[in-house]
């Protein structure tokens, strides 16, 4: 799963919060990660349409929904190397 770059720090940025308790750990994650409270987790987590990996993404790097989406797929998922990207611009 590291290898995938399925992993951001030692949380599973690949979830697909599909139920309410993986929403809850999408937050938590979320978070963790970003640095910040839980309603702005839940913002976040709700512009980048309940996907995790975008969101991380997108408060990491200050970019859009759309932004970060093609970053992720130009990035095949890896969260710190779509980010790095947007950074690095």
């Amino acid at each position: 799963m590291v290898r995938l770059g399925y992993v951001t720090g030692n949380r599973m940025s690949n979830l697909q919060a599909r139920n309410a308790k993986l929403r809850e750990r999408a937050v938590r994650i979320l978070m963790a990660e970003a640095n910040i409270d839980q309603n702005d987790a839940s913002a976040v987590l709700a512009a980048a349409n309940g996907d995790l990996r975008v969101a991380l993404v997108m408060k990491r790097s200050g970019c859009s929904r759309s932004a970060a989406e093609q970053s992720l797929a130009a990035s095949h998922g890896v969260v710190s190397v779509a980010v790095e990207t947007l950074t690095s611009e």
